[in-house]
């Protein structure tokens, strides 16, 4: 455990110092799977239905507000509708203006709820959105997430019934048979009754003063998700793929624990309950320490002194040899101190260096060039004394 915490920590201290590279790089890869899908369910425009394009819309709305993308993502929905019926792109345009005017005053800072819902839907897996979004984001965060939920099912009534709708007589007619499908569709608004019921019970669990709170909101969200949707297919006669309601609520648990791990990691058997007053109020507080460890230093002891290998006698096969016939031969090492300046006395012909060298030749050539000019000093001496 105190491994995955330091495992954390490490990752929150690196999303600190690389987040503008890294909310980049999550807003490039959410348009590029936005637009392959819409592609993918739609494709209705052979031209801008390419990787190509996907690709090079991707990149461009990396370096735009996120807002953009989301404005990107539905004109492409509209461009594909166009080549189907020019009234259901005109219907679809208008509702997506309708959208657009309630995203702006409620969640303007939210747009990429209204991308990642309906990817979620694509991938099988939309009940973790509303959890995930209450356990972060709170009750307005339903305002997207509905709209999403919405966006999808415009998606998949284009995907399963273009043939009718283009079958139908008339503009009119296209318009209304499309209308009805989305907007008539049992399943929608079973699903995001059940997603604003799960949003507001998580938020309002996750809020409560109890020990791991987190965890009961989060479950509790797969519960109202559960119960809302299959109560809705009993009275509605609706038939919803039980398989994939469990299994995409187990994940919604799982995403809303990872949450808590990185968002909301406490010690509840440390738990403090303080109480105290002043003049008007009495405050009860209930203090709950966070979970923090000290990453370990590595730290390297060096034990021995600095050594400086000298020169070794013999070659490589002599040594060898020697190691066959019994004999070892050990490297002579000899340590060494820093160099340090050394003071010697000048004489007449050569000033001596001030500095001792670490070849034992270099010091006994010294000596010797030494002593060979005082003899000559001395000599000098004697016959200038002779001479005199």
């Amino acid at each position: 455990m105190n491994d995955l915490i330091v495992w954390r920590d490490k990752l929150q201290e690196l999303y600190a110092m690389k987040s503008i590279y890294i909310d980049k790089a999550v807003q490039f890869v959410l348009a590029l799977v936005t637009f392959l899908m819409i592609n993918q369910n739609i494709g209705l425009m052979k031209a801008v239905a390419t990787p190509v394009v996907a690709v090079a819309l991707a990149v461009i709305c990396t370096f735009l507000p996120p807002v953009v993308t989301a404005y990107v993502a539905a004109g492409l929905v509209i461009v594909h509708l166009f080549k189907l019926s020019i009234g259901v792109a005109a219907a679809a345009a208008l509702i997506f203006v309708v959208m657009f005017i309630f995203y702006c005053r409620f969640t303007p800072k939210k747009a990429l709820l209204l991308l990642v819902t309906p990817v979620a839907f694509m991938l099988h897996v939309p009940y973790v959105v509303p959890v995930a979004c209450a356990l972060v984001l709170g009750p307005i965060s339903a305002v997207p997430v509905v709209f999403g939920t919405i966006i999808y099912y415009m998606i998949e009534c284009v995907r399963t019934s273009a043939t009718a709708i283009t079958s139908a007589d008339g503009i009119t007619r296209q318009i209304s048979l499309f209308v009805k499908t989305v907007f008539q569709d049992k399943t929608l608004w079973i699903t995001v009754i059940a997603f604003i019921i799960s949003i507001f019970v998580v938020y309002t669990v996750r809020r409560l003063s109890v020990d791991h709170a987190w965890k009961i909101a989060a479950a509790s969200g797969a519960v109202v998700n559960i119960v809302v949707i299959v109560i809705g297919d009993i009275v509605f006669d609706i038939h919803t793929s039980y398989n994939m309601l469990i299994v995409g609520n187990i994940a919604a648990v799982v995403i809303g624990f990872i949450m808590e791990f990185f968002l909301f990691s406490v010690d509840y058997s440390r738990t403090e309950r303080l109480q105290f007053e002043d003049d008007e109020y009495y405050y009860y507080v209930k203090a709950i320490p966070k979970i923090s460890v000290t990453a370990p230093e590595k730290t390297v002891k060096h034990i021995n002194e600095r050594k400086e290998t000298g020169e070794i006698a013999g070659t490589e096969p002599e040594r060898r040899q020697k190691s066959k016939s019994g004999q070892t031969e050990k490297p002579a090492v000899r340590k060494t101190k820093t160099a340090s300046k050394v003071k010697w006395p000048k004489s007449p012909a050569v000033q001596r260096p001030t500095r001792v060298g670490g070849n034992t030749d270099e010091i006994l050539l010294a000596q010797s060039l030494k002593e060979e000019l005082d003899i000559q000093s001395i000599v000098e001496n004697e016959l200038n004394s002779d001479n005199k």
